[in-house]
């Protein structure tokens, strides 16, 4: 219980490009916080390619901040698996659903020859693989063999975007001034120049 502590206090000296309030929260909260996002907005938003982006490169701030690695990826890692699950599941439902309600255009509808190329594109969209009705035994491994690097490098480029903009940020601050300052000049001498004509 100590180190917990001690490690929180570590996180919290270190200067962050996070928002202080969130660097002040708790690990395990955000995580959860994160978590639940990242379920909604892979559940959420389907027909997107692997989705789960925003809230897993968020999650890759946080270690780039000094949070724990093993603490964030981990449950990170099993949240966006259980929500590709979820939006599987839940795709087939809603086309299920749908066909009951409309069986004339779902008795229409003809089936698309798939080809591996096309099974392979599916099952990166877990609601799209359960509404087109590929076998789960198909979709699973394929989403774990195209998951799994996908999420450790969008953790690390979470992680080392956050590590970059804690190192740069005071030269980034003063190079968007100088680039404001440019804009602003510009913008002014374009609106006198068009005022004399």
């Amino acid at each position: 219980m100590v180190g917990v502590g001690v490690a929180h206090l570590a996180v919290a000296a270190l200067p962050s490009v996070l928002p202080p309030a969130l660097v002040s929260l708790p690990t395990a909260l955000l995580v959860a916080v994160l978590c639940s996002g990242v379920v909604a907005e892979i559940v959420v938003v389907p027909g997107v390619l692997l989705p789960g982006g925003t809230m897993t490169l968020l999650a890759g701030a946080l270690i780039g901040a000094g949070r724990p690695t093993i603490e964030v990826a981990v449950p990170m890692i099993v949240a966006v698996l259980a929500g590709d699950q979820l939006a599987f599941f839940s795709g087939g439902a809603v086309i299920a659903w749908w066909r009951r309600r409309h069986p004339e255009r779902a008795a229409s509808a003809t089936r698309a020859r798939r080809g591996r190329a096309t099974k392979w594109l599916t099952a990166t969209m877990p609601s799209i693989a359960g509404a087109a009705r590929m076998p789960y035994r198909e979709f699973a491994p394929r989403l774990l063999v195209i998951r799994v690097p996908w999420l450790a490098g969008a953790l690390s480029v979470g992680s080392l975007a956050a590590r970059s903009l804690r190192e740069t940020s005071h030269i980034a601050g003063i190079v968007g001034l100088v680039a404001s300052v440019v804009v602003i000049a510009g913008l002014v001498l374009a609106h006198r120049r068009s005022r004399s004509r």
